[in-house]
C-alpha cells in the first residue's frame, strides 16, 4: 500500500505548480531583503560583514518559512479541490495517502526555504561579494522549511478550504512577528518564534528580545507540541471527514 502510494505522489511532484509558484515566490521575496544591505559593506573586513549581515538569515529564513508552510497547506487543499484526494482514496486507505502525503509536504517546504536561502545569497555575493554560507545555515534552513511545510500541511487539513487555508497558515505563523512588537515574553512561545530558537536563529532581528528568549530544551519542546498539534489534528480531520 505505501509504495502504490508513493508512486502515485512521486508522479505529481515533475508537475507540482504549487511547489514551483511557492519557490518563484520565496525567490522574489528573498532578492530585495538581500539588496538592501548596504553595497559599501563590501569594503568591510570579513568578520565585520559576517555579524552585520547576520540577521539577515533570520529575516529570510522567516519568511520562506511562511511560504512553505503556505506550500503544504496548498499542496493539500488544491488536491482536494481538484479531485486528487478523492480518486486517490479510491483506490488506496486513507491511512497510507496521510503518510506519503506528510512527508513529501516536509521535502516541498525545504526545496522552498532553501530557494530563498540561495536567492538572498546570490544577491550578496552579486553586491558585496556573498557572505560566507555554511552549512549549520543550510542545514538549520532547511529543517525550518520542512517544520513549516508540516504545520502548513496540518493547517490545510484542519481547514480544508483552499482560500481560507491561505489566510489562515500565513497568519498562524507571521502573526508572531507582529505580536512580538508590543508582547515579547508571548510572541516567543508562538509557533514561528519556537522554530527559530530551536534551530539557533538570532531571533533579535525578528523583534525578540534578548531577555525573552527562549533557552534549554524549552523551544525545541514547544516546537515539538505546535507540529504535533497541527499533524495531529490535521490527521484526525483527513482520516474522518469527508474530503469531496
Amino acid at each position: 500500500m505505501i509504495g502504490r502510494a508513493l508512486r502515485a505522489q512521486a508522479r505529481d511532484v515533475g508537475g507540482d505548480l504549487v511547489l514551483l509558484g511557492a519557490a518563484v515566490a520565496a525567490l522574489v521575496i528573498s532578492l530585495p531583503l538581500a539588496a538592501s544591505i548596504p553595497s559599501e559593506l563590501a569594503d568591510a573586513p570579513a568578520g565585520v560583514r559576517d555579524t552585520l549581515t547576520a540577521p539577515l538569515h533570520t529575516v529570510l529564513a522567516t519568511s520562506a518559512a511562511v511560504l512553505a508552510a503556505v506550500y503544504g497547506s496548498f499542496r493539500y487543499t488544491v488536491d482536494r479541490r481538484d479531485g486528487v484526494i478523492a480518486q486517490r482514496l479510491m483506490l488506496l486507505p486513507r491511512w497510507a495517502v496521510l503518510l506519503v502525503r506528510l512527508p513529501t509536504s516536509a521535502i516541498g517546504g525545504a526545496a522552498v526555504a532553501l530557494v530563498a536561502l540561495l536567492g538572498g545569497h546570490v544577491v550578496l555575493w552579486a553586491t558585496m561579494g556573498g557572505i560566507p554560507l555554511d552549512a549549520a545555515a543550510v542545514g538549520a534552513t532547511l529543517a525550518l522549511g520542512a517544520l513549516a511545510g508540516l504545520w502548513g500541511v496540518g493547517i490545510g487539513m484542519i481547514v480544508q478550504a483552499h482560500l481560507v487555508a491561505l489566510f489562515v497558515t500565513s497568519l498562524s505563523l507571521g502573526v508572531a512577528t507582529l505580536v512580538a512588537l508590543f508582547w515579547s515574553a508571548g510572541a516567543a512561545s508562538l509557533p514561528l518564534l519556537a522554530f527559530l530558537q530551536t534551530l539557533g536563529f538570532d531571533v533579535t532581528a525578528v523583534g525578540l528580545s534578548t531577555g525573552d528568549q527562549l533557552y534549554g530544551l524549552l523551544p525545541a519542546g514547544l516546537t515539538a507540541a505546535w507540529v504535533l498539534a497541527a499533524v495531529g489534528g490535521g490527521s484526525l480531520a483527513f482520516l474522518s471527514r469527508d474530503v469531496t
